[in-house]
């Protein structure tokens, strides 16, 4: 009587804590719950906030950087190229210019003469206006690393609705034209027509689409190894192309 006592006298003094305790869990599971309701709602309206997508838009950075310096590279070689053509025209236009002034300071004018400055400004204007030939060559080898996303998380199938009919026998075992004993091989043709190697009856039957019995188009007269007879086929197919059946059997 006194030992009970005591147990009553322990659990009015540590419930109060032990209830104080079990709220503390309690709080502690709601904060979690809601922290956690906190993320998701965060990464819902901030998808661009993931680790993923920031090692992408880093890739697309550094891609366009490169992208940039080649076209830069590029125009530098076209505008370095088109101003050595103009320079050298040019050139040869101020040293044409200075032979004229010379001609004529020393009064040499003469047909001859004029024929040479004639020809040099025919020769300076066709060269002109036939620049150099420079063309774009496209290379077929990326100078930017390409990349994709591979997700390992397999998606979710629905299971697939058992439906299924029975398309042939059904009837338990049998001779009969709609029973089989031991079917092995089938094959389906374009017609829904099904072509069963009905092995223990050692022949092959054809059952018509939504057909109540099938009919035997090979065997069917005993087992053996005659041309009329099969011995436990296992497969068949039938060629439609050139109407033939080709069986397979023991």
């Amino acid at each position: 009587m006194e030992m009970e006592n005591n147990e009553t006298q322990y659990f009015e003094v540590h419930l109060p804590e032990y209830e104080q305790i079990i709220n503390d869990e309690l709080d502690d599971i709601i904060n979690s719950y809601d922290r956690f309701k906190q993320t998701i709602n965060e990464q819902k309206e901030n998808p661009q906030n993931n680790l993923l997508i920031e090692q992408i838009n880093q890739w697309e950075t550094n891609s366009i950087e490169i992208i940039q310096k080649k076209a830069k590279d590029c125009r530098d070689i076209v505008i370095k190229s088109s101003q050595t053509f103009i320079n050298d025209i040019e050139n040869k236009f101020n040293d044409l210019n200075e032979k004229i002034k010379e001609i004529h300071q020393e009064s040499e004018l003469n047909e001859t003469n004029l024929n040479y400055l004639k020809n040099q400004l025919i020769e300076m204007t066709e060269e002109l206006n036939n620049p150099p030939n420079i063309s774009i060559q496209k290379d077929t080898q990326s100078f930017i690393n390409e990349i994709s996303v591979i997700s390992s998380k397999k998606p979710k199938f629905n299971k697939w609705k058992q439906t299924a009919i029975t398309a042939a026998g059904g009837n338990r075992r049998g001779q009969k034209l709609n029973l089989v004993n031991y079917p092995f091989g089938i094959f389906i043709d374009k017609k829904k027509n099904v072509f069963i190697a009905d092995s223990h009856n050692h022949r092959v039957v054809e059952w018509k689409c939504n057909a109540k019995e099938g009919q035997i188009i090979a065997g069917g007269n005993g087992k053996g190894n005659q041309l009329d007879q099969l011995n436990r086929p296992t497969d068949v197919i039938y060629d439609q192309q050139n109407d033939s059946t080709i069986i397979a059997d023991y």
